[in-house]
């Protein structure tokens, strides 16, 4: 299918210039509209307590990006500016898209040094278990269905 292979040619440079030319602040206020959306129910049932007062930083080495996460009030706060984080999630764009895809267990990346956590370990790895328990049909198809034939197609060439 012809589809899959464009996806797969576009969407890591899509990420990269997008990233590059679309305002941090736009960046953060879509990515906190998302996240608060796919996790609503987590929020509320207070699952992401252990980030109040904590900032974690997920940063996309190749895309040479970072965003800051928090909770404040039972919603998760976004920002692109450079804050003091407790905890820093690191790896490639594959490699989130890996992870986001559910196509390899987030616990293969972090061991295989895919995905690193440097700091406050314990919050990392609530982080990384939070993430672990995200379904990918929780997202919008728009997201989830591009990301999951990315996933596919990056698993097919490995």
């Amino acid at each position: 299918m012809l589809l899959p292979k464009i996806v797969c040619e576009i969407l890591p440079r899509f990420a990269h210039l997008s990233s590059q030319i679309v305002p941090n602040k736009i960046q953060s206020k879509a990515i906190e509209f998302a996240i608060n959306n796919v996790l609503k129910e987590s929020l509320e049932d207070g699952e992401l307590d252990f980030l109040e007062e904590q900032i974690l930083e997920i940063k996309v080495t190749d895309l040479n990006k970072s965003w800051f996460f928090t909770v404040i009030d039972e919603r998760i706060i976004v920002k692109s500016e450079q804050s003091i984080s407790q905890v820093t999630i690191s790896g490639e764009f594959n490699s989130f898209a890996l992870l986001a895809s559910q196509t390899i267990d987030p616990d293969t990346l972090f061991f295989r040094r895919k995905l690193l956590i440097e700091g406050d370990v314990d919050l990392g790895l609530a982080v990384k278990n939070l993430l672990d328990r995200v379904e990918l049909e929780q997202l919008p198809n728009l997201l989830s269905k591009p990301i999951e034939m990315y996933a596919t197609r990056l698993n097919q060439t490995a």
